[in-house]
């Protein structure tokens, strides 16, 4: 009795994961390693893996939100935020020392303007192709305010485009969506990101979820969003052309 409620649990662990519920995945694994009786389970092993996967890609140490129903940013028809108005601001006038004040500006700030300075840092830096300072910004931006949705969706959206870790970008999503989850962006990043995986793994458990994320995606797309669907659409033809090779 005890072995079949164990394979369930460990059905559970894959089924999670592979549906985008990475967080309930890990959860549930640490819990199954913390049974003494499961030690001697056949996919113990597998489960160790598992965990030892996803807190290899920082699951042990992420940042907790503390509290539902925030009020989000909300995306503009062009795909850009009020967040990121300092750096737009750079980019067309090319101040650096007008833009390095701002930053500085903001982080003598309140705590909510602090991480919007590591978010437009962070940003900075992926524009000028320092990948490995625009990780760092964007993991301080989550830490200082891992409420608001947009520094989780955007930190999954550049580890999903460099192409890092689509183990961490899921586990970054998810939270943004969580957060925001009638954001479109966030769930057509997840189709994004669960589409690398499958063609990464040719694991096909993941084709599902990801359709589903891009069904919620248009769904949620406001009228304006046009640049959205386009994309949206983009992805769901390359989807399209990747099954009629694979399958």
């Amino acid at each position: 009795m005890v072995i079949k409620h164990f394979e369930e649990q460990v059905q559970q662990v894959n089924e999670l994961f592979v549906s985008g519920q990475v967080k309930e995945s890990y959860m549930l694994a640490k819990a199954l390693l913390g049974n003494e009786s499961f030690t001697a389970n056949e996919s113990f092993a597998m489960i160790q893996q598992h965990v030892a996967l996803l807190e290899a890609n920082g699951y042990a140490n992420m940042p907790i939100p503390t509290a539902s129903n925030v009020k989000q940013s909300v995306e503009r028809a062009d795909g850009s935020y009020p967040e990121r108005d300092v750096l737009a601001a750079y980019i067309g006038s090319q101040d650096d020392e007008q833009f390095g004040q701002v930053v500085d500006e903001l982080l003598a700030g309140s705590i909510e303007a602090q991480a919007n300075a590591y978010y437009t840092m962070a940003e900075y830096f992926v524009l000028s192709e320092e990948l490995d300072k625009a990780m760092v910004q964007y993991a301080e931006a989550i830490k200082l305010q891992p409420n608001t949705a947009l520094y989780w969706g955007a930190f999954a959206q550049f580890i999903n485009r460099i192409e890092a870790s689509p183990y961490l970008a899921l586990r970054l999503i998810e939270e943004a969506i969580q957060l925001d989850s009638m954001n479109p962006r966030w769930h057509y990043i997840q189709g994004n990101i669960l589409f690398q995986l499958v063609a990464a793994t040719k694991n096909l458990s993941y084709i599902p979820a990801l359709e589903e994320a891009w069904q919620k995606a248009k769904k949620r797309c406001a009228a304006k969003q046009l640049a959205l669907k386009v994309e949206i659409a983009k992805s769901e033809d390359l989807l399209a052309q990747w099954k009629k090779q694979m399958l």
